[in-house]
């Protein structure tokens, strides 16, 4: 265990243990098939190495352990119900094989993504958690230090969906939300902030961090008529979502634990003021 507390020694123990996470519960022949975008970063590769880790290729949920820190959407919210609308037509439509759907009832924007069991890594688990830490034993720990926590954010946290951005997310379906002015893009930063001090870890893209809801995961690339039949519905569903709530305030931002994509339990509601 000493060895453990040498940074490098950490670091490389980080590293092992992503690789073989993801071998344990991965065939080897998906991540022969995964890889990053192409040298100018405009085609994905779908599905993508969090997809696989997320979802089989049958679009069935894996088990994929964790804790974030997210904002539910408010069950009784014209958005909610409209974007439940886009979920169910997708459910009955000709590109249900090609997804991975996330549970209506899980429903959130994420605020900070937090660490999860699959793909630990040096800039995604807490540095004051021991690298050997099952994942029940890393929110036990990461959840003590939410409840003494007091952050600086004032509430509501006001969002929209980003039309332009939606419409033209390279894989489905997700929702792409932005702060509704500066102040509320300054309140939101800051509390990634804070929030990253408290985990312990900086996300690598922390700074250029995009809000999202996700609908689904995408399992399988749509062919050239698929994906003019998913571009048509999307634009069409995200023009309904907009027009059914243009402005989205998100309420007491949720320290929750999960076992998959399709639920998160409330740990602690974050002190906010």
């Amino acid at each position: 265990m000493s060895l453990l507390n040498d940074r490098s020694s950490r670091r490389q123990f980080l590293i092992q243990t992503s690789a073989l996470s993801a071998a344990a519960v991965l065939p080897s022949a998906l991540f022969a098939h995964s890889g990053s975008a192409d040298a100018q970063g405009k085609v994905p590769q779908i599905p993508s190495r969090d997809t696989q880790l997320k979802f089989s290729p049958d679009g069935a949920r894996r088990a994929f352990k964790g804790n974030t820190v997210i904002c539910h959407l408010p069950m009784q919210s014209a958005m909610r119900d409209a974007i439940v609308e886009f979920h169910d037509e997708l459910a009955s439509s000709s590109l249900r094989p090609k997804l991975g759907l996330t549970s209506t009832d899980s429903y959130h924007m994420t605020i900070f993504p937090g660490a999860n069991d699959q793909d630990r890594n040096i800039s995604g688990w807490p540095s004051y958690v021991p690298a050997s830490a099952t994942i029940e034993e890393c929110s036990r720990i990461v959840g003590e230090k939410m409840a003494g926590a007091h952050l600086n954010c004032a509430l509501p946290l006001r969002v929209r969906v980003d039309e332009s951005l939606t419409v033209n997310h390279p894989t489905a379906s997700t929702l792409l939300m932005v702060p509704v002015d500066d102040a509320e893009n300054t309140k939101l930063r800051s509390l990634r902030d804070q929030l990253s001090n408290l985990y312990g870890f900086r996300l690598k893209n922390h700074a250029q961090y995009g809000f999202h809801i996700t609908m689904s995961y995408q399992v399988h690339p749509f062919t050239e008529e698929e994906q003019a039949t998913y571009r048509a519905m999307l634009k069409l569903h995200t023009q309904r979502i907009i027009e059914a709530k243009p402005v989205l305030e998100l309420g007491i931002p949720e320290y929750c634990t999960f076992p998959d994509m399709f639920r998160f339990e409330p740990q602690k509601l974050l002190v906010c003021s």
